[in-house]
């Protein structure tokens, strides 16, 4: 195990994601595998592991192959506590545990920052029997199913993105107990609407539902905000998705640079504990 040749990989059947077999993240991994799983990610956008036990430091730094540590700004508040800790806890059930049990619309993470975030390592602990499925959808084959003429339109537009933890704009909803909310709006930054992965350069509708606010661009503000509706719209199509089923051991890593990920409602009474860290990112071009 943990050899090159070892790895396996099956695809799921839909847009994106595939299954890694043939891992133990637990154990020493040469550096040629881990180079591999990278590449895997770039090329799948979400991968997985099943029937994994690692400790919360090992998890740490597993995500850090794929990536740094999220270096947090002033004021502008990601997923967590004042701290904003390297690692939280996403439980309906723990005293730190955030996001609830409801349903959470499709968005992006961080994608208000200025650095707004590469992707995300996340850890299964306990799985709710029923509900709790997240589904992330694929950004790339939504812009490549655009119309020719709408790709010409919007090649030089730019988004802006609300802080759902920060201001006015606050989601108390989408935090928890020991949520950080900053009391004051954050920095608005206006990023490419169609982004390049830098890893692949392939391009990317970058369309938050959850908070993509404004598109920069166009001066009729009646028309953006029509058009912004439209690739909202455009971007949440079932056919753009992979649901994951949540089981106790999954290790799931996506590239949150080109998905957007939704998570269903827990039913009450039932019980979800993971954890997550964040890759940090770079200046969307």
């Amino acid at each position: 195990m943990n050899r090159l040749q070892d790895l396996g990989i099956k695809p799921t059947q839909s847009a994106l994601g595939a299954e890694i077999t043939g891992i133990d993240l637990n154990q020493p991994m040469p550096g040629e595998l881990i180079h591999r799983l990278i590449k895997l990610w770039e090329k799948y956008h979400v991968i997985f592991f099943r029937g994994q036990s690692v400790s919360p430091e090992r998890h740490i730094q597993i995500s850090q192959w794929f990536g740094p540590r999220h270096a947090g700004y002033e004021n502008m508040p990601i997923l967590g506590d004042s701290t904003q800790p390297e690692m939280i806890t996403i439980s309906n059930v723990e005293s730190d545990g955030l996001l609830g049990g409801g349903y959470i619309e499709p968005h992006q993470d961080g994608v208000y920052l200025p650095t707004p975030l590469a992707g995300a390592m996340m850890r299964a602990v306990e799985v709710p029997e029923s509900g709790g499925d997240t589904s992330w959808s694929n950004l790339i084959l939504a812009y490549q199913e655009l119309p020719v003429m709408l790709k010409r339109k919007i090649r030089n537009l730019r988004v802006t993105a609300t802080n759902i933890y920060a201001g006015k704009t606050s989601r108390t909803d989408l935090g928890g107990g020991k949520q950080f909310f900053a009391p004051d709006e954050s920095p608005v930054y206006a990023h490419p609407l169609v982004r390049v992965h830098p890893a692949t350069g392939k391009r990317i509708l970058w369309v938050s539902p959850l908070n993509s606010e404004r598109l920069e661009g166009i001066r009729n503000q009646v028309e953006a905000n029509e058009l912004l509706d439209t690739l909202k719209k455009h971007v949440d199509q079932d056919h753009l998705y992979y649901r994951h089923r949540w089981e106790a051991g999954d290790i799931l890593i996506w590239d949150n640079r080109c998905c957007n990920h939704k998570r269903d409602a827990i039913p009450e009474g039932q019980r979800r504990v993971f954890y997550r860290t964040v890759i940090g990112g770079s200046r969307p071009f």
